[in-house]
């Protein structure tokens, strides 16, 4: 069960995983094959914006799980809330770990950093909240011109800083993982907090 803005998000990120293909299509001319890192570049900054427009979704999706029109008290909470949301989500632009978190919580009342792990490669609530900011700063390090920060996912044995199709599809899988938890996290919160039994497609 995928909320409507985990269904987005995949199709996105379907599409952003064509640029890592194309940098690794040996049928390209020889100049394209030399720019590989524009399209790795592109790839990291396409995931960025598709868990970006993920968070935003998921907000709006959480008010209209939770609206009731025909309770009236709750109904002006309610409007007030989700405006607030709104101006909120017009300013959200750097989804790291603590920025997303607090929109999160303040907005919805979900509280995701207990839903934050990735079992499947062992990495626990501390390494993706810092992995999610790695990613951050990566993408807003070659945004602005400056070189890619050194990570250990970023570093190549030799001591080479540069992205690779193995860090783009790792980003990916990253990001599918950290949605998957979120929307499931935000769905038992929805269902626990007001009693609303949903059913995301």
């Amino acid at each position: 069960m995928a909320s409507t803005a985990a269904l987005n998000y995949l199709t996105a990120a379907v599409r952003v995983r064509t640029l890592r293909e194309a940098a690794t299509d040996g049928r390209l001319p020889r100049k394209i094959q030399t720019e590989k890192q524009v399209f790795y570049h592109a790839a990291l900054a396409g995931y960025v914006a598709a868990w970006d427009a993920y968070i935003n979704n998921l907000v709006r999706a959480f008010y209209i799980e939770i609206e009731e029109p025909r309770n009236t008290n709750f109904q002006a909470v309610y409007s007030i809330s989700r405006q607030a949301s709104e101006r909120a989500l017009d300013r959200f632009n750097t989804p790291n770990a603590e920025n997303t978190r607090a929109l999160l919580q303040l907005y919805t009342g979900y509280d995701p950093i207990g839903d934050w792990v990735w079992t499947r490669r062992g990495m626990v609530g501390v390494q993706v909240r810092e992995r999610l900011n790695e990613i951050l700063r990566v993408r807003h390090s070659f945004a602005h011109g400056f070189a890619v920060p050194g990570y250990d996912w970023t570093q190549s044995p030799s001591g080479q800083v540069r992205l690779t199709s193995k860090v783009i599809r790792d980003t990916e899988a990253f990001f599918n993982n950290l949605v998957r938890v979120t929307d499931n996290g935000m769905r038992k919160h929805i269902q626990l907090t007001f009693g609303i039994a949903i059913a995301w497609h």
